[in-house]
């Protein structure tokens, strides 16, 4: 039987649903926007559907929920780029920073459509930490073991052995020996007949 005091309320929820759905598109496009804004040393836009609060779906504290992800969001993606989108949305719903756990990016990477190349999520999680250690330029690995954006902390000064680590990463480049001048310096072989 039909509410005959509101007949309109399905019609209703539809279009909140609808518009749900934009405001998520519109803060997913924000999100770029903001990190632009931010290197151009601009304040950032508030997110739609209400100057700075989480997204629908989003809970308390956590940021992006796995329901505020799409089915589709991260598909094609690769793994460094998937992470980073994450947790700039994390970000943009939580209002400010917002590192997350590796189990927390997994299951959100894959709820966002990303294919790990692996045959369970042990080995999944195990790609996913090594990507986020090795790619120090862009994540902040904290002391609790959660994992943010770099730029979410420009005063952090990194450990010595990473710093000198990644300095000597830089000078190599460029300075490997070609083939040739190893086989020149390789001893004459000899072989009996």
């Amino acid at each position: 039987m039909t509410n005959l005091a509101n007949p309109f309320q399905p019609a209703i929820d539809a279009l909140e649903k609808d518009l749900a759905d934009l405001e998520r598109q519109g803060n997913a496009l924000l999100t770029t926007i903001n990190v632009l804004r931010e290197k151009a040393g601009q304040p950032p836009r508030p997110p739609f559907g209400g100057g700075g609060g989480p997204m629908p779906g989003a809970s308390d504290g956590a940021g992006a929920t796995l329901s505020s992800i799409k089915h589709d969001t991260f598909f094609g993606k690769k793994m460094g780029t998937a992470a980073r989108m994450y947790l700039e949305m994390r970000h943009e719903t939580n209002g400010g920073t917002s590192p997350a756990k590796p189990k927390e990016i997994l299951e959100a990477l894959k709820t966002g459509g990303f294919v790990f190349n692996t045959k369970d999520d042990s080995i999944a999680i195990i790609s996913l930490r090594n990507m986020l250690s090795k790619s120090s330029a862009m994540f902040q690995k904290l002391p609790n073991g959660t994992y943010g954006l770099v730029s979410w902390y420009p005063g952090a000064k990194k450990p010595k052995a990473q710093a000198t680590a990644e300095e000597g990463d830089e000078s190599d480049i460029g300075d490997a020996p070609d083939t040739e001048d190893i086989e020149s310096e390789a001893p004459e072989v000899k072989v009996a007949s």
